[in-house]
């Protein structure tokens, strides 16, 4: 015999999904300074003959542009807005929190974001734009967290604020000064099968609609998910 599912009724199911083990929030920030050569600022990818503090140039404005490492630009809630890696091994500490004993380990990886400066501004009478490379920031961070052996280390960037400093002497370019900032979600996961009561969607009625709404396989909830052992 043929178990049939309960339509319109909830039913036992197992599904896969990831597990989120711990959750932060963590804000990081980081500098760096760009001194220019006998060429100007080509390290960064700049025009040999741009100088920002050139007497000509009016209204010069220095914005970031969070990229990939291909410097294209992304997106904040891009996976490619940021890379890590893990490093060293984890270790475990105890901690009382709330009167209850919790062990969390420490976890530590390097971080790296990329950014594209963009320079505008007028030179005599002719407005021009010109973007650099991409700058590579490596940071270094750790944090205690829930992470037991078998799980994983994902982060998200949820905010990106960048500032920049033309140093001059005179007409003189001395250094570039650029400061960024970096809010990041942080969680350890691991890939789990959950049971759970719940009720098959169906999409909404539309007016005049022609397609039939998907048909649901079939379940056999007898045998799985079981409460307990099948007898033969």
């Amino acid at each position: 015999m043929q178990a049939q599912p309960l339509r319109g009724a909830q039913e036992l199911l197992c599904i896969n999904a990831e597990k989120v083990y711990d959750w932060v929030i963590l804000q990081s920030s980081d500098s760096t300074t760009i001194t220019p050569g006998a060429s100007g600022l080509t390290g960064i990818g700049l025009p040999a003959g741009f100088n920002p503090c050139a007497s000509g140039i009016e209204d010069l404005a220095v914005s970031c542009i969070l990229t990939d490492a291909s410097g294209n630009p992304v997106a904040l809630s891009s996976p490619d807005a940021v890379t890590f890696e893990e490093i060293g091994t984890r270790t475990s500490q105890q901690f009382v929190v709330d009167g209850a004993l919790v062990t969390l380990q420490d976890v530590s990886w390097i971080k790296s974001v990329y950014v594209v400066l963009e320079f505008t501004g007028v030179s005599g009478v002719t407005p021009f734009i010109i973007t650099s490379d991409p700058i590579l920031f490596e940071i270094p961070e750790s944090a205690f967290l829930c992470a037991p052996e078998g799980t994983d280390l994902l982060i998200r960037l949820t905010d990106f604020s960048c500032r920049t400093r033309v140093n001059c002497t005179g007409t003189t370019l001395t250094s570039l000064d650029i400061f960024i900032n970096v809010c990041q979600s942080v969680q350890t996961f691991a890939n789990v099968t959950i049971e759970l009561e719940a009720e098959f969607c169906q999409p909404r009625d539309i007016i005049n609609e022609q397609c039939p709404n998907p048909v649901i396989p079939p379940q056999c909830p007898v045998i799985f998910p079981a409460n307990g052992p099948v007898m033969g």
